[in-house]
């Protein structure tokens, strides 16, 4: 049952079906073929006995010596020849055969074919000036030679279905032994492990399903690595300001009433790790939810944007210059802006020196709205920028507290981008520093 189930059976069975087919219309057309031939053939013979006999207009032939030459006793042709005088002439044994016709069967499709006897014969009958006859042509010589070349025909099919079948079947064997193969190297597959199919030069289809199976368990194996990075990173991330408040409350505890001094301070560095944790659950919350629930409106980006400008510009020393145009509208979430907007100034603000010169610009064509952000800070080298959108990357690969923030802003920013069709890209920034664009198609 199993058997019937692979795919050299199932290919094997649908070629055979399709060669049975083949085979089936062309017999049929030799069949429609031969049968016309037959036809024209006796109807041939036919139009030259008649031609023969209306040469003897006129003449005073002795019918009764000659009615036999003009048909072929071999093959039981048959004619009678009545003339104006009301003589009746018969060739050989043609009142049997013209008995045994006048009982016969003939066909509508078929002009003057008669059926007698399993006999087909053609029947003429004319008149001519001082004679008329009745012509009677036997078809079976041409039958018998047209029925023993359908018989070899179909000798010849019958061993083409049983070699055919027995060739398509081995031939089969490769394809299948194939995905054979595939189908064990798929269920060895580890994705932990070094593993990949086998591609073969062909066929094609084979080789461009086992291209994309490799592509996808190198893709799988790089998602299982990011994952095992994030948790890392999360883990990290988390258990640093954890311990950190840890020791504040367990240095309370020991010197909290003989040196109450030390209990602000504490609190203040609680109160301070406990925002970055409650930032932190936060902004993994947003990396893997969707807001569906806030509808979306059209926003004034111009005035969002200068608006998260003037927050950060209170509490920084950097200088802002902005290229804002004024009334850029986009049909959006606020919300998701803010995030877009806070999340790449503050990474400007990160990793660059103090004091220095940030520049923010906002513009639109026909057909997309731009936002740019470029700092004069540290830089990303190019291996680097394919990684700065992953969770917890940092470019300093530090995971310290040393450079505040959690490592999912820009995370965060491709997500919010990508739902909107969007893209960002990075440039470097000349003398130095970064350039973060984003392109928004307007919807």
């Amino acid at each position: 049952m199993t058997k019937k189930r692979t795919a050299q059976y199932q290919l094997t069975k649908q070629f055979l079906l399709i060669f049975l087919g083949v085979l089936l219309v062309m017999n049929l057309l030799y069949i429609v073929a031969a049968s016309r031939f037959v036809y024209e053939f006796v109807e041939n013979k036919a139009k030259s006995i008649v031609s023969t006999l209306k040469r003897e207009q006129n003449q005073e032939t002795d019918w009764e010596k000659m009615i036999d030459t003009f048909v072929s006793k071999k093959d039981d042709d048959a004619l009678i020849v009545e003339t104006n005088e009301g003589k009746v002439f018969f060739s050989n044994e043609s009142k049997e055969v013209f008995h045994e016709l006048e009982e016969g069967k003939s066909f509508k499709i078929l002009k003057n074919i008669v059926l007698s006897d399993d006999e087909l014969y053609y029947v003429v009958e004319e008149k001519a000036n001082d004679f008329s006859f009745k012509l009677a042509v036997n078809a079976e010589m041409a039958t018998e030679l047209v029925s023993g070349m359908i018989l070899i025909s179909l000798i010849l099919n019958l061993m083409a279905v049983i070699f055919g079948s027995i060739l398509i079947y081995f031939s089969m064997r490769r394809w299948s032994n194939k995905l054979s193969v595939m189908s064990q190297e798929i269920a060895q597959v580890d994705l932990m492990k070094q593993a990949e199919l086998t591609i073969p030069d062909n066929p094609i289809e084979i080789s461009n399903v086992a291209t994309a199976f490799n592509q996808l368990i190198k893709e799988q194996k790089e998602a299982i690595e990011r994952e095992k990075q994030f948790i890392t990173n999360a883990s990290h991330d988390i258990r640093t300001p954890l311990a950190a408040i840890r020791g504040h409350v367990q240095l309370i505890k020991r010197r909290g009433e003989s040196h109450p001094e030390v209990i602000p301070n504490s609190i203040d560095f609680i109160d301070k790790e406990s925002k970055r944790l409650e930032t932190l659950s936060n902004q993994l919350l947003t990396l893997e939810r969707e807001d569906l629930t806030t509808p979306k409106e059209i926003i004034n980006l111009s005035e969002l944007l200068l608006y998260e400008i003037e927050k950060v510009q209170l509490l920084t020393t950097f200088e802002f210059i902005t290229e804002v145009k004024n009334d850029v509208s986009y049909f959006g979430r606020k919300g998701e802006f803010q995030q877009i907007f806070q999340n790449l100034i503050e990474n400007a603000i990160k990793y660059s020196p103090g004091e220095t010169e940030i520049k923010i610009a906002l513009e639109e064509t026909t057909s997309t709205i731009i936002f740019t952000v470029s700092d004069y800070g540290l830089g990303i080298s190019d291996k680097e920028k394919k990684r700065v959108f992953e969770r917890f990357y940092r470019v300093d690969n530090s995971r310290t507290s040393q450079t505040e923030g959690s490592g999912v802003g820009l995370s965060i920013v491709e997500k919010i981008v990508s739902s909107y069709r969007g893209t960002i890209d990075i440039k470097n920034n000349e003398p130095k520093g970064t350039i973060f664009k984003v392109n928004l198609p307007k919807m």
